[in-house]
């Protein structure tokens, strides 16, 4: 991958994360200029990619944010679209509510097979939400790990969700994964702050010891 496309796709990246950034607070995650960072953002705009606005400042010029338009949000996995809720709703209104559910927890039986292969028990819990970190880095999730500064509580966010189509409209695969989260973990103390089917601009959790 070159420089300029991997440049490219780190603002892309941020701007999914942060959701929205200033030319100056893109240069502070990137190891270019802000001249260069220009000359991408006007790039990335011409594709439609992303679109800016103006924000006026008490003090001097007013500053430019970016963010990411609905076709800049589209290059990011997204595992299900429309079709795949069209079926599900085919599903529930031929079979029943009870059929959806039993969906998401088979398909939650089958990521847990995945999650066991990677997370032990005997770990600290510290190290098993890392290495959830990972395996949802894996999966497209674009999780990040939260450093709380606390050794008896853990964070973590992931930024893409790539069955957003199914959770805007289902609440069961939110109640899975976090059933999910649950197991593997090993602790109950996992709660949901911030979820992205809700609005918010990240799946956000906060894990905690028995």
């Amino acid at each position: 991958m070159s420089k300029e496309v991997s440049t490219r796709q780190a603002i892309l990246e941020l701007l999914k994360k942060k959701k929205e950034l200033s030319v100056s607070g893109l240069k502070k995650h990137l190891d270019i200029t802000e001249m260069a960072v220009r000359k991408h953002l006007v790039k990335l705009e011409g594709e439609h990619l992303i679109s800016s606005r103006t924000v006026r400042q008490p003090m001097g010029r007013p500053v430019i944010f970016y963010s990411l338009t609905n076709e800049g949000e589209k290059i990011f996995p997204n595992s299900y679209d429309k079709i795949a809720v069209e079926i599900l709703r085919d599903i529930q209104e031929s079979m029943g509510t009870d059929a959806i559910d039993k969906l998401f927890e088979n398909r939650e039986n089958r990521m847990r097979k995945k999650y066991v292969r990677r997370i032990y028990d005997e770990d600290t819990l510290k190290e098993k939400v890392k290495d959830l970190v990972d395996v949802q880095n894996e999966s497209g999730y674009m999780a990040e790990y939260i450093d709380t500064k606390n050794d008896e509580e853990f964070s973590f966010a992931q930024y893409n969700c790539p069955i957003i189509a199914i959770a805007d409209r289902y609440d069961k695969p939110c109640e899975c994964e976090l059933k999910l989260f649950k197991e593997v973990l090993g602790t109950d103390q996992v709660e949901r702050v911030e979820c992205i089917a809700k609005g918010g601009k990240s799946c956000k959790y906060l894990v905690k010891e028995k």
